[in-house]
């Protein structure tokens, strides 16, 4: 038992604290410098829809009063909506808003599959309806690919927090984490391999679109692929990109599985991908970021077992303790936040940590059982 804590204790301090440290040495080492320049190719935008009546007009003005030109930019609905969403969209034909409208449901990459190829911008634009663009973002992300060498861009999410609520200040925090590892990786152009891009904001140049099939589209696996391929995935700061965040644990939570019962799948096949065609770094961070992370409860779980079987041995027995402590305030957080009590750090860090490990951990559980199949479902 005392080899297995401290295996998994080092896997954990690896994932938290070593992995970061490697990274900022390796972008302080090779990192690649940009060539970027204002550039104006033919570009489409296409939205993703299902059942967004609430707000697909204020996400299409939005892309209307983008600042680009305006001859350069095809807008493109690509929706599976069985509400009003589709009528919403028609009254702007005559703005030139196209609507793709596909009445089987098959899920968002299936639905990209079939819009791409319609598209006849040589960039595409991907983004969620419930984005809200700053006005210059589209002209931010398209100025990277005067670059040959950059194959994919994604522009930042920044989350808006309206109601102030906890879990949204949890979301914000991590997302900002996040974003300082997404960074210093954009420097090596293997944005990719780091978590991929943000769905809400991601471009690439069009002849690179070539998922495996219809149902595995999605933004991780398009990133990755480019960048396995061969090509530079980066990050553009000033391509901004807004949401709301959740409004709830359980509306956070039920994302958090989605995304974790998907992405763990597609880590698997991407990283045997790109280590059978030597595509070292872009491996070593699916790993490091993504396999490793999303089986961080797994660790978690084997460390507080074994301690708690060597809880004789003095030290050990204060380790475990500490996490029953943390784990205690986990808990609170959790009861406190169901109350609409705003969380300070002390309950907020466990609740949310416990929180994301937890929807991890259920889909790991997911795949194990060969449940991972997951149809388009609102975020938010």
């Amino acid at each position: 038992m005392f080899i297995v804590l401290i295996f998994s204790l080092a896997i954990l301090i690896y994932i938290f604290f070593g992995y970061p440290v490697i990274l900022w040495i390796l972008s302080l080492l090779f990192s690649k410098k940009m060539n970027k320049k204002e550039i104006y190719p033919y570009v489409s935008l296409i939205i993703s829809a299902y059942n967004e009546e609430s707000i697909m007009r204020q996400k299409i003005e939005n892309s209307l009063d983008l600042e680009y030109p305006e001859e350069k930019l095809e807008i493109i609905v690509a929706s599976e909506s069985t509400d009003k969403t589709n009528e919403i969209v028609k009254e702007y034909k005559a703005r030139g808003v196209i609507l793709h409208a596909y009445e089987k449901r098959e899920g968002k990459r299936a639905t990209l599959y079939r819009t791409v190829p319609f598209a006849k911008g040589e960039i595409i634009v991907f983004s969620d309806a419930n984005a809200v663009y700053k006005k210059d973002a589209i002209k931010k992300v398209v100025r990277n690919f005067s670059d040959e060498r950059i194959g994919c861009v994604s522009g930042r999410l920044r989350y808006i927090n309206p109601k102030e609520s906890s879990i949204g200040k949890g979301e914000t925090s991590y997302w900002e984490y996040d974003f300082i590892l997404k960074k210093m990786a954009s420097r090596l152009f293997s944005l990719a391999g780091c978590g991929g891009v943000n769905g809400s904001i991601f471009a690439i140049r069009k002849e690179l679109y070539n998922p495996i099939d219809k149902h595995r589209g999605d933004d991780f696996e398009i990133s990755c692929r480019i960048e396995i391929g061969g090509y530079g995935v980066i990050m553009e700061p000033e391509a901004i990109s807004c949401e709301n965040s959740s409004e709830n644990s359980k509306q956070e939570f039920r994302r958090k599985v989605r995304l974790a019962t998907w992405n763990f799948k597609s880590t698997v096949v991407l990283l045997t991908d790109a280590l059978q065609k030597g595509r070292i770094l872009t491996a070593f961070l699916l790993f490091s970021h993504r396999f490793l992370r999303y089986t961080t409860p797994v660790w978690l779980i084997l460390l507080f077992v074994s301690s708690a079987f060597l809880f004789d041995n003095g030290n050990i027995r204060y380790f475990f303790y500490f996490q029953l402590a943390f784990y205690f305030l986990a808990v609170s957080g959790f009861i406190m936040e169901k109350t609409d009590y705003k969380l300070n750090v002390l309950f907020l860090i466990p609740f949310y940590f416990c929180m994301v490990n937890g929807a991890a951990f259920l889909g790991l559980t997911k795949n194990l059982f060969g449940k991972s199949e997951l149809l388009w479902e609102k975020s938010r």
